[in-house]
């Protein structure tokens, strides 16, 4: 499993779509799919983690390692963590929540990736640093 993470608009979906360009892949939006697979797939692609809470999450991880069996997966999640602390108490708990959903998550992933401004890093896995132009 790959994760690639950064914050909003920061070119991690672009990432994406060129590392999965000519492959057959299946694009999961957490918050609106069924965690239904279709056949044949190579890479699934999994967006919009950011937005579970507990239990949901939690199954969702247990989900994605299944996945990794059969099919790449790639998980895009977008950091929420950082900046100002939002005055709602709610906000915060989902700041708090999504923080521990995502240290499980970068520690089952074989390799992880940030994204900034249009710029990739691993920060975990074999690969390469590479630039995105």
């Amino acid at each position: 499993m790959h994760v690639i993470f950064g914050g909003a608009f920061n070119g991690k979906r672009a990432y994406v779509e060129q590392r999965v360009r000519g492959r057959n892949v299946q694009w999961l939006d957490v918050e609106a799919d069924a965690y239904i697979l279709l056949p044949n797939i190579e890479v699934i692609v999994v967006f919009g983690v950011e937005h579970l809470l507990e239990p949901k999450s939690k199954e969702l991880l247990e989900k994605m390692e299944k996945w990794n069996e059969q099919a790449e997966v790639l998980v895009i999640a977008t950091e929420i963590g950082r900046g100002i602390v939002p005055m709602e108490e709610n906000m915060r708990k989902l700041r708090d929540d999504v923080g521990r959903f995502y240290q499980q998550l970068f520690t089952r992933a074989d390799s992880v990736t940030r994204i900034w401004y249009g710029i990739s890093q691993t920060l975990k896995g074999d690969e390469q640093i590479e630039n995105l132009h």
